[in-house]
């Protein structure tokens, strides 16, 4: 019978310091269809570097891998859903219930074409298949490993695809839910014509596999059937050949003989994949609102905190601003009425004005940075929480675009509540002047533009909490390169100034009081330029949309990066 896998020459080589290391040395291979195939091998012979290899998610130093005749790297661009890969831990949204978890899959993986019952019917047969029917109802997290197993198996089994390559799926199972997930796998394969590949270290139940490859060193020792694997080397179990290569040398020049089956470049026509691409991304996108909306109201605890922080923060800005306000509009006042004639009068101006302008600034900076904070705490844990079910969607076809906009909206909705209630709340009880509409734009663009920023942040970190630190770095730098509290040097702020949101944003809210005594006494008592209220906008539009595309850049990368 004719292959359905076929590896020609694998290698695979990593660079470390001042020397590659090999991880595959020359695997050649085939595996036909509708088979169920173990590889096995101590740990660090090579076997989850093989098993990624075959997957696409970790690129060759040379040689092949063909699916049906077709490059790996082929079906993962044209049709994604043709290849199935697992690693050891499913990732699945913990909050949501095992049937919206695989609805949501199935939106996002069927297409468009397959719909109403057709799609029902395929979900009933695929969780019956699966045996988690009684369990749609009860949230991820509640589920036994052996559940998690099968219902990862169940989600990629959705796609239909021809070939299931599994990293260690059933370790770490009790011995029966092993056994169960084994004879699972095998009639998988028998039953449905799918080519199973599985990397384990349990070994008790190897005899359910049609063949089993056997790795040493990175080295494909052995690929056959389990009674000839121990045949050939003249043991009576696999704990035995693991310590025969243990304790003795091994003649590795022996292995580098190909094993396996002789590889044919020729397709082969009576094997075809059936796969159908995933829906583009403005069909996914209503599935990943209805997704994203669902997690934000079950997340009762960042709701408390966004809460909480809409409150306090313009608060405290009112409690700074109550001591020194009265004075300024009184001084106002007084300025509009009074001619200063003596040097003691002019003195005593220029300390009050000194005064006030120290504190109009302060509290338009202040109502800034608390604003920056809040954009943080709404962008910088978006992405990287969600890193590893981000990186299965992607391999499944998910849209990175879709993705990141689904993201950008939520977060612009919260700095819109953000931001209208800070200017709201401080003219309301500070009393300070200008337009209530132009104070909230240019605050609502300030918020947006740090959230936005963090979200591309959130997208280069490998975990929510490198994230929230960089976030919380980056809100730091706000205060001191702006300017506006600490005069810096010429070239100093030449240089910083473009990319310090918390700057743009200062400028902005004081142009707002451009027409009062306010402005006046902020301008006259400051070194720092405060920038025209349409050129704040219109950097704080560019922080935007540079850091919005390179968030679905950097989401298009988390694919690659997760196999790193």
């Amino acid at each position: 019978m004719a292959s359905a896998i076929r590896v020609h020459n694998l290698s695979v080589a990593v660079r470390e310091k001042s020397h590659a290391k090999t991880l595959l040395s020359n695997v050649n291979l085939g595996v036909e269809r509708g088979k169920f195939v173990a590889v096995i091998g101590a740990s660090g012979c090579g076997k989850s570097t093989l098993i990624k290899s075959m997957a696409g998610l970790i690129e060759p130093s040379a040689g092949q891998i063909l699916f049906a005749g077709q490059s790996v790297q082929d079906l993962n661009d044209h049709l994604p859903l043709a290849v199935g890969y697992l690693p050891q831990f499913g990732a699945f949204h913990e909050k949501l219930t095992v049937g919206e978890n695989l609805s949501t899959a199935s939106a996002l993986r069927l297409p468009r074409k397959v719909t109403g019952e057709r799609r029902q019917a395929w979900m009933h047969h695929i969780t019956e298949l699966a045996r988690i029917d009684p369990l749609l109802p009860q949230e991820y997290r509640t589920l036994s490993g052996g559940q998690m197993r099968r219902m990862a198996l169940a989600e990629e089994l959705i796609g239909d695809p021809a070939f299931l390559l599994l990293d260690e799926l059933t370790s770490g199972l009790d011995p029966f839910s092993e056994l169960e997930m084994m004879a699972w796998l095998r009639d998988l394969a028998h039953d449905m014509a799918k080519t199973v590949v599985l990397v384990t270290h349990a070994t008790n139940n190897l005899h359910y596999c049609d063949a089993i490859m056997f790795l040493h060193k990175g080295r494909l020792v052995h690929f056959g059937d389990y009674q000839s694997l121990l045949d050939s080397h003249g043991v009576s179990s696999i704990a035995e050949l693991f310590g025969l290569y243990q304790t003795q040398d091994v003649d590795m020049s022996a292995l580098d003989v190909p094993v396996g089956e002789p590889a044919n470049d020729a397709p082969d026509d009576a094997l075809t994949i059936k796969s159908m691409p995933p829906p583009g991304g403005w069909v996914q996108m209503p599935t990943l609102l209805a997704r994203q909306a669902k997690l934000f109201w079950r997340d009762k605890g960042q709701i408390i905190l966004h809460v909480a922080l809409i409150l306090t923060f313009p608060i405290l800005v009112a409690v700074f601003a109550t001591s020194g306000l009265p004075q300024v509009r009184s001084q106002t006042l007084s300025l509009e009425t009074n001619i200063l004639r003596t040097l003691q009068d002019q003195l005593f101006y220029l300390k009050e004005s000194f005064q006030a302008a120290s504190l109009i600034s302060g509290l338009a900076m202040f109502q800034v940075i608390l604003l920056t904070l809040i954009g943080a705490n709404n962008g910088a844990r978006e992405i990287a929480k969600e890193r590893g079910i981000l990186a299965k969607e992607l391999r499944a076809g998910l849209s990175p675009t879709a993705y990141v906009l689904v993201k950008f909206l939520q977060i612009a909705l919260l700095c819109a509540v953000q931001a209208f209630w800070m200017a709201w709340f401080v003219k309301t009880v500070c009393g300070f002047p200008g337009n209530l509409w132009d104070q909230f734009t240019i605050l609502f663009a300030t918020t947006l533009a740090m959230s936005t920023t963090c979200l591309a942040i959130s997208a280069a970190s490998p975990s929510p909490e490198r994230a929230s630190l960089l976030a919380i770095y980056l809100v730091g730098f706000q205060l001191p390169l702006s300017g506006a509290a600490l005069a810096l040097p010429d070239w100093l702020s030449t240089i910083c100034r473009p990319f310090i949101a918390a700057y743009w944003g200062w400028s902005g809210y004081l142009q707002t009081f451009q027409d009062t005594r306010y402005f006046d006494i902020v301008r006259q008592s400051r070194e720092t330029w405060i920038a025209p209220y349409p050129l704040g906008m219109a950097v704080l539009g560019l922080h935007i949309l540079v850091a919005l595309v390179a968030s679905v850049f950097l989401t298009s990368a988390i694919k690659r990066r997760a196999s790193e």
